[in-house]
């Protein structure tokens, strides 16, 4: 009578017993290692095949967490809140990420968000003028509302399998846009040549394929120095949580709509040689930390 191996049983693979741990963890990594470099080569060859330029959030200091080619022109990414009344402005960093992506002039394809019917119902429609300012013009995008959950997604792949158009945003449940949900959705982005953005209506840890996974919650936005009393500009706590070939960090945020670039929150801007300090802008001292991480 022949016996079975201890790593053939049950039709799996598993290591034998007699293996010590010490010798499984280098063989796990090395395997890491060798995804992240047949990643990383895929990237760097799409973006060599990509007429247009990088996706990139325009700081350096955020970029430098970023893969080498920025963020994934076909590929799927995802904006969660970090808590529940954080909702709104998870939607409007994921807002100001496409308008990032739409900015690229090679790019003229217009955007389509999907929204499902509790969502607009809990939160609100969209508002024309308030996308148009914060740098969506309204020739640019269209929306769509739907009931269930399913037809979203299916909605969602569809529209960017078609290669129509060049990013689609869509507002779904962690508990529906699972591994293979995600999955489809990276497939179809990679098809049609655009880029996907999931904002998760629920902070929840949901298991997906995004090239990148974004945690989003309000900020005080600073006045203007002219009117102490007048709303400033838009502010988030950002912390990016996982990326494909690049590090988490985490940063505070404003958007700045007419020129479409993110600016850092910083005790000292403009004049401190710091890593994550905006350069660009002009010498001013702010109240608070940029780099929380």
């Amino acid at each position: 009578m022949r016996q079975e191996a201890p790593h053939a049983r049950g039709g799996g693979f598993a290591v034998p017993e007699n293996r010590r741990k010490d010798e499984v963890l280098p063989l796990v990594e090395a395997l890491r290692r060798h995804i992240d470099r047949l990643e990383q080569g895929q990237m760097r060859l799409d973006r060599g095949r990509s007429r247009g330029t990088a996706w990139t959030t325009g700081l350096a200091g955020i970029d430098a967490h970023l893969p080498a080619q920025g963020l994934a022109r076909a590929g799927l990414h995802d904006v969660t809140p970090r808590t529940y009344g954080d909702m709104p402005a998870a939607m409007g960093f994921a807002l100001a990420l496409a308008v990032r992506r739409l900015a690229d002039p090679a790019e003229r394809r217009p955007l389509l968000w999907c929204r499902l019917a509790r969502s607009e119902r809990e939160y609100g429609r969209l508002y024309g003028h308030g996308l148009e300012r914060l740098g969506l013009p309204r020739r640019r995008f269209v929306t769509v509302t739907l009931d269930k959950p399913a037809a979203l997604l299916w909605t969602m792949e569809e529209a960017l399998k078609s290669g129509a158009l060049a990013l689609v945003i869509g507002e779904a449940e962690p508990a529906q846009a699972g591994l293979t949900a995600t999955r489809r959705l990276m497939l179809a982005a990679q098809a049609g040549k655009s880029s996907g953005i999931l904002i998760f209506a629920r902070a929840e840890a949901a298991a997906s394929v995004s090239h990148t996974r974004w945690l989003a919650g309000a900020a005080q936005s600073r006045s203007p120095p002219q009117d102490a009393a007048a709303p400033g500009l838009p502010a988030w706590t950002v912390e990016l949580t996982r990326a494909r070939g690049g590090r988490p960090g985490a940063w505070d945020l404003e958007w700045q709509h007419a020129p479409h670039r993110f600016a850092l929150v910083s005790g000292l801007r403009g004049g401190a040689l710091h890593p994550w300090t905006d350069q660009a802008a002009p010498f001013a001292a702010t109240a608070g930390p940029a780099l929380r991480a």
